[in-house]
């Protein structure tokens, strides 16, 4: 008895070479959101609000909602997740690569929300309202960081290279923050820096 369109399709994408990495993507988010509980992070805004979007970049709901202004560097998270693993893994199909930059992304999530990497975001920032993210903000950001990823393949070198340096003149332009200024804040802190950004 041959078998039917829709059981070819069933069995086609169980064995289809991208089901490994869809279900490491699934499993990687499911872990993270688990390990994530256990960090002790809620799972929505504290303060019960339960809008989608805070536009507060230094306020106390920051990092609190699904998305808010930092959701664009985790977009360039994605950008330049791309631009590496695009270079170093050039064989490995897209699929594997996406996979590949969310499993780190969702890393960086989990290691940004330990108490040691919080607590040095306060000192080492203006952060002084931050308490760590929430776990819709961590899943909105793996997300963003899957966005940006995908618009780095889409766009190709020079005009995600344009999107990035756009998007962060936007931002330093909006919250006075951006990815590359947040790195070296936390890596190197400039006083100079946080006066500017504390005369919001």
């Amino acid at each position: 008895m041959p078998e039917t369109k829709t059981q070819n399709s069933f069995f086609g994408f169980y064995r289809s070479k991208d089901f490994l990495p869809r279900l490491t993507i699934l499993s990687i988010i499911v872990l993270t959101v688990l390990q994530l509980y256990h960090q002790g992070r809620v799972g929505w805004c504290k303060f019960g609000d339960y809008a989608p979007w805070s536009s507060d970049a230094w306020g106390s709901h920051n990092s609190q909602h699904l998305l808010d202004p930092y959701s664009f560097t985790h977009i360039l998270h994605g950008v330049l997740y791309f631009w590496l693993i695009s270079l170093i893994f050039r064989k490995m199909s897209f699929v594997r690569q996406f996979a590949l930059a969310i499993s780190v992304e969702c890393a960086w999530e989990i290691l940004e929300n330990t108490n040691q990497v919080i607590e040095h975001y306060r000192t080492a920032t203006l952060a002084l309202n931050y308490y760590g993210d929430s776990i819709a903000n961590s899943l909105g950001d793996a997300f963003c960081c899957g966005v940006g990823f995908w618009l780095a393949y889409k766009l190709r070198f020079w005009r995600s290279l344009a999107l990035f340096l756009l998007t962060e003149i936007v931002l330093l332009i909006v919250i006075r923050d951006s990815l590359l200024l947040n790195i070296v804040m936390l890596i190197h802190p400039i006083e100079a820096v946080k006066l500017w950004q504390s005369n919001m």
